[in-house]
């Protein structure tokens, strides 16, 4: 970036911007067409304050909005030109269009103030494209249940920051939160939980306070729609086979013992999973997962694949079985056998299978996606070079529930995902970066504010500018007027001095993850 130009208030930064002389006057009697790319330009209408919303003509010649179809641009890339007295926009399709639109109305909105009537925007030239072509956030709403508006908000914060990727965590051992209609006991039995762990990770202290919620398909629906107009593709996962216990509180027969289990109120990792063994697991999940790929159009299906313990799997003789007429002889090999049925599944189906890096072993389907988080990187970097691809979650940096001590907002901004040890000519196996939030400690709607704020802002700019322009004395120049629209939405956010706290603060930082809440203040 350089530094002795003008620094616009956009996060993230876009890649190229060549600035002209003169400026172009926005007031509500700008003309805009809607006839062409309606519902990318409806949405920008929609975002505007009644003050400044242009007036909507039918004749596409009139509108000071110019739109340029160029089918040889990469996919999301977009050249925005402000003139003096119009804009023109080129892009190969809709998601370069849309982003575009972002930059555009992240430029009116800094401008703007109360009952402002007119926005001047500086004559300009932006070449813009994004780093990775996936630019996630990770929601978990099996610990606790959040609802559609809280989804819908966070949908409407990634597209304003050109997040295209929303993992939808849906099912785990305390709850499962998505309908489906040919097991019913799922929501009757596993939707619900008596109470919540309020002891760090390494206590058992319990709240009391029953917990309930669910998504039915037909709001499951109402999501998918609502994020595929913001460009947005949702990746559901579906827990397996650890993180289980959800489903097998209501479907013991599911499990090596048969139970009885309950929907656990306790966080961590349990011995209780599903048994690849029994002949009815893999029916029960490929019968999820057909209702799952139905709601779900996108080409990647979520089947987590971590802290999956063995210990019953061991003692188990339809596990042992399995085993024998598979020819494996070690136990945790059953996992992939187990992986590569459900890969097959969805691949049949036109789908991919993404799983934590747990589930990487020899002979896992060459086909399935790594998501990683903590691990052996010598491992994951293996299976790079072979051809796999990977999405990077790093534990450290990407972990939105983590306390501001432990991952300060200017440690995740200054956090270089890709493994220096990658050779250049295999950065293409990576897909992109991914930042999880878990919810054990998030009960609330002012809490996940607080956790995910500002630091998805840091997150977006790594995902989209390439690493070479980033700057982060640049960043928090331009953070102030990024808050402000946040402010205005009325989102709790941390406050700079909490979300970057002194050294001395961070040296609990490491102790704080077992802490109850994680260290963070109370939501």
């Amino acid at each position: 970036m350089n530094k002795n130009q003008t620094t616009l208030p956009l996060i993230p930064y876009p890649q190229q911007i060549n600035f002209l002389p003169g400026s172009f006057q926005w007031t509500s009697k700008t003309l805009i067409s809607i006839n062409s790319n309606l519902k990318e330009i409806t949405l920008f209408l929609d975002s505007l304050p009644d003050p400044i919303r242009p007036s909507i003509t039918n004749e596409e010649k009139d509108s000071q909005l110019k739109i340029i179809i160029d089918p040889f641009m990469r996919n999301e890339a977009y050249h925005l030109s402000i003139l003096p007295d119009h804009l023109e926009l080129i892009a190969a399709g809709a998601h370069g269009i849309f982003y575009a639109l972002q930059t555009l109305l992240q430029l009116i909105l800094a401008e703007h103030k109360p009952e402002m009537q007119l926005i001047t925007l500086p004559c300009l030239q932006i070449i813009d494209s994004p780093r990775f072509a996936w630019r996630g956030l990770m929601l978990d709403e099996a610990r606790h249940f959040q609802g559609i508006q809280t989804v819908k908000d966070l949908l409407d914060w990634m597209a304003c920051f050109k997040l295209n990727v929303f993992h939808w965590h849906l099912t785990e051992d305390q709850g499962w939160r998505i309908e489906i209609k040919r097991y019913p006991r799922l929501i009757e039995v596993g939707a619900s939980r008596s109470a919540s762990q309020i002891s760090g990770f390494l206590g058992k202290k319990l709240n009391a306070i029953p917990h309930t919620g669910f998504y039915t398909q037909e709001e499951i629906r109402e999501i998918v729609q609502y994020a595929a107009e913001r460009h947005i593709q949702i990746v559901p996962e579906i827990e397996m086979p650890g993180h289980s216990q959800a489903a097998l509180a209501a479907y013991p027969a599911l499990g090596c013992t048969g139970g009885p289990y309950q929907v656990s109120p306790h966080w961590g990792i349990h011995s209780d999973i599903l048994c690849p063994g029994k002949p009815g697991t893999t029916t029960f999940l490929q019968n999820v997962l057909t209702e799952v790929l139905e709601l779900f159009p996108g080409k990647y299906i979520h089947t987590g694949g971590d802290e999956a313990p063995k210990t019953r799997w061991k003692s188990c003789p339809d596990c042992q079985k399995l085993a024998k007429e598979s020819n494996v002889t070690r136990i945790n090999d059953l996992q992939t056998i187990l992986t590569n049925r459900i890969s097959n599944f969805l691949n049949i189906h036109g789908r991919t299978l993404i799983g934590w890096n747990e589930m990487l072993a020899e002979g896992l389907d060459p086909e399935a996606v790594v998501q990683y988080w903590v691990g052996k990187e010598k491992t994951l970097l293996k299976h790079i070079r072979s051809g796999r691809k990977a999405i990077l979650s790093n534990f450290s940096a990407y972990y939105l529930d983590h306390s501001y001590e432990h991952s300060p907002l200017d440690k995740v901004y200054q956090y270089e995902p890709v493994f220096s040890q990658l050779e250049s000519s295999l950065y293409a196996n990576i897909l992109g970066i991914e930042a999880p939030l878990w919810t054990e400690f998030v009960p609330n709607r002012a809490r996940l504010d607080w956790q995910i704020f500002p630091r998805l802002l840091a997150v977006a700019e790594t995902a989209w500018l390439d690493p070479g322009k980033k700057d982060l004395t640049s960043f928090h120049q331009r953070l102030p007027g990024l808050l402000k629209q946040l402010d205005a939405k009325n989102i709790g956010y941390a406050l700079l001095s909490d979300a970057n706290p002194p050294v001395y603060q961070r040296l609990s930082g490491p102790l704080s993850l077992v802490q109850a809440g994680k260290g963070q203040r109370e939501g």
